[in-house]
């Protein structure tokens, strides 16, 4: 970084899993404070004395981040690798900086990167990797470029999702839904003997970690089903009117 820039070049968002914040909390205070004179620094943590020494580091235990990674004056995003994270921060292009710490982080990382728009940092997290990396993202013009492209990629749609859901509704009017199944919905459970297999194989220690995962996941999923299907509707009673 250049040490005639004195002034901050903008800010930078952060959103990582608690135990990465609690096990390497002092490292990336070391690297924000090295970083002072040219970023600022939004930190989503409920750990209030995390660099609490540093008036460039604003600590907040919520944030509304996909309308700060709406804002300009954020240039990069610091992330676990969520799939919710790398969507938001590609929908408004901004180059990422990933810690992933689970299975799904990833094969989400490795998809960005692929792409060009994010580099992963692995364990074990040192302040000088940090920094080196955040300088790397901020003035390679590749990455920024990248992740407008991705971003023009993703808000290209011909139409609306309401439009589309609406589409949809109206071909299973018209068709019916025969076609659309698969044939997973006729299996039966005793055909599904790898899955028990494989939940047998769980330790009892985990086993309610992992069917609360899995519930988890069923919740957001159901829950995506219905908000889609309310949106559908009000499509749908939309097209009837002006009809």
């Amino acid at each position: 970084m250049s040490e005639t820039a004195r002034v901050r070049l903008g800010f930078i968002l952060v959103s990582l899993r608690y135990n990465i914040q609690t096990d390497f909390s002092v490292t990336f205070c070391e690297a924000f404070s090295e970083l002072k004179r040219y970023f600022g620094v939004i930190w989503r943590t409920e750990e209030m004395e995390i660099c609490s020494g540093g008036e460039h580091v604003m600590r907040m235990p919520w944030i509304p981040q996909n309308d700060l990674l709406a804002d300009p004056r954020v240039v990069m995003f610091i992330s676990d690798g969520g799939i919710n994270s790398i969507v938001e921060s590609v929908y408004h292009a901004k180059p990422l900086i990933i810690f992933p710490n689970t299975s799904d982080q990833w094969l989400n990382v490795a998809a960005a990167e692929s792409k060009g728009f994010a580099v992963k940092i692995p364990f074990p997290i040192e302040s000088k990797t940090i920094v080196q990396t955040i300088e790397n993202v901020y003035e390679d013009p590749l990455y920024k470029r990248n992740a407008l492209m991705s971003s023009a990629l993703l808000h290209d749609q011909r139409d609306t999702p309401a439009q589309r859901v609406s589409a949809m509704i109206d071909h299973v009017i018209k068709y019916g839904d025969r076609h659309l199944q698969t044939e997973v919905t006729e299996l039966s459970n005793m055909t599904m003997l790898d899955i028990f297999a494989i939940l047998s194989a769980i330790p009892s220690d985990m086993r309610l970690s992992v069917l609360f995962y899995m519930l988890s996941v069923y919740v957001v999923f159901f829950s995506c089903m219905c908000l889609g299907c309310v949106a559908a509707a009000a499509a749908l009673r939309e097209k009837l009117k002006t009809e």
